[in-house]
């Protein structure tokens, strides 16, 4: 039986962020966060970010929107430019992410879950690691990743869309991230998210259907697929016969060149959910 591929996420780097036009006046962010947006461009903001995260004991920092389907975190968008490079193209190219246990094992309340490479695999209990969750945990060691902080900030928006920011060090252990470290590496997540959130943005991709080419029935079938619900439901909230809730699903996989329902879905987030990265 084949494997079903999902959309791949999409993958940006500083370089590629531009500023809000017409920003409405406000007063400067304090700390990290206004010297951020005070750095002025790409490369400022890369020095101040890593000089960061050298100071705390990280090397590399992973920065992307996640969305909940059938249980698991699914990726739409990742920023490259902190990132461990070779094991963030194994990552993706092997779908790791589905069986990377931190995404459950990340509290609720968006504390952060600090780990070390030695327990992650011991952190789900109740099963052995399966071949896949053992190819993880391998390749995660030859990476040279050793330990790290990892949390979750919700969407204030969508309730199944989460921004994950994960710190990462090649010290072994978790000794070291002590409660000052821990505290220093939230401000910085959290600085760097306030920045990419709500001041920067990612231009649209012009591959990407504009909102302004679809109908209202349309979006609203897409709104529907976000949340999970079939095609009989949709039909049913829509007042809709099936037939037609077929014809557009086929029209929207064609518009957005998907193959199957997991791909039409991560494709629609990235568009109603262009706001930020």
């Amino acid at each position: 039986m084949m494997m079903r591929r999902e959309a791949e996420p999409r993958l940006y780097a500083e370089e590629q962020l531009l500023a809000h036009e017409a920003m409405p006046p406000s007063a400067p962010l304090p700390g990290l966060a206004g010297e951020l947006l005070s750095a002025g461009n790409a490369d400022a903001r890369k020095r101040v970010v890593q000089g960061a995260l050298l100071a705390l004991g990280f090397e590399w920092l992973g920065y992307g929107t996640v969305v909940q389907q059938q249980g698991r975190a699914v990726p739409t968008r990742f920023l490259t430019s902190y990132a461990h490079q070779a094991w963030l193209k194994r990552y993706f190219a092997q779908r790791y992410h589905e069986v990377d246990s931190r995404h459950q094992d990340a509290p609720t309340s968006s504390l952060p879950l600090i780990w070390d490479i030695d327990e992650l695999g011991s952190l789900h209990t109740g099963h052995r690691p399966s071949g896949r969750e053992r190819d993880f945990l391998d390749d995660f060691r030859d990476s040279g990743i050793r330990s790290g902080v990892f949390f979750r900030l919700a969407s204030p928006v969508r309730a199944h869309e989460h921004t994950v920011i994960s710190l990462m060090s090649s010290r072994p252990g978790r000794a070291w991230i002590v409660d000052g470290v821990l505290g220093q590496a939230l401000t910085l997540g959290l600085s760097l998210h306030e920045v990419l959130s709500h001041h920067l943005h990612l231009p649209d991709d012009p591959h990407k259907p504009a909102l302004g080419d679809m109908s209202a029935t349309q979006l609203h079938i897409l709104e529907e697929l976000q949340q999970g619900r079939s095609d009989k439901e949709i039909a049913y909230r829509l007042q809709l016969t099936m037939h037609a809730v077929d014809y557009h699903m086929r029209q929207l996989r064609r518009r957005f060149s998907a193959r199957n329902r997991v791909q039409l879905v991560n494709a629609s987030v990235e568009l109603l959910g262009a706001g930020c990265p």
